[in-house]
């Protein structure tokens, strides 16, 4: 069917560098997200995303990580939340606003977009996943009216086909794209 979150925590626990390499890809923007939430600066961001990945690999956190426990992204979050605040703390001075951000307590605001950043994570894993299955104008009709929000006509124009074929392409992509969402979604 398709390659799940799952399947490449599995090739993480057996040691497999192309799945450490492909974690490290898809997970790196969530973990720079988290850690801008958290108040770091981008040095520091890279120094979290090293962090991150040496705690899951050296204390094998992805091999002890278990699905019934509760959700891999708030697994995530909170490995990313602890090394973020080593790093508040590392500090040379810290400021009276880090304190703050030294607190594990979290606003609305930043749980939701950690939400939607992971939504996002999902769609974009999704969309790869069904690439080689659709035609590269169908996949383009797609993306230029859902990603960078265009009208039919002008889709059609560039692309040279109907406008129906935009709207059909619209809706084939996202009949394909629904279910495997949904799927990612369960395992997440």
């Amino acid at each position: 069917m398709f390659t799940t979150r799952i399947t490449l925590l599995e090739k993480v626990r057996q040691g497999n560098n192309p799945g450490w390499d492909e974690f490290a890809q898809i997970y790196k923007p969530l973990i720079f997200l988290r850690g801008r939430d958290r108040g770091l600066d981008n040095h520091e961001l890279d120094d979290l995303a090293q962090q991150v990945f040496l705690n899951l690999y050296e204390k094998e956190s992805v091999q002890k990580y278990e699905n019934d426990r509760g959700r891999f992204r708030d697994y995530l979050r909170t490995i990313i939340d602890r090394r973020a605040f080593d790093l508040l703390r590392k500090r040379k001075t810290i400021k009276p606003e880090d304190h703050e951000e030294l607190s594990p307590s979290e606003d609305s605001e930043m749980t939701q977009r950690w939400e939607t950043e992971w939504k996002n994570h999902l769609y974009h894993q999704a969309l790869e996943i069904i690439r080689p299955e659709v035609s590269t104008k169908t996949l383009e009709a797609f993306e230029l009216s859902l990603e960078h929000k265009l009208c039919p006509e002008a889709i059609a124009k560039q692309l040279d086909i109907s406008v129906d074929s935009v709207y059909v392409a619209k809706h084939r992509v996202l009949k394909r794209l629904a279910p495997i969402i949904r799927q990612l979604e369960k395992n997440s």
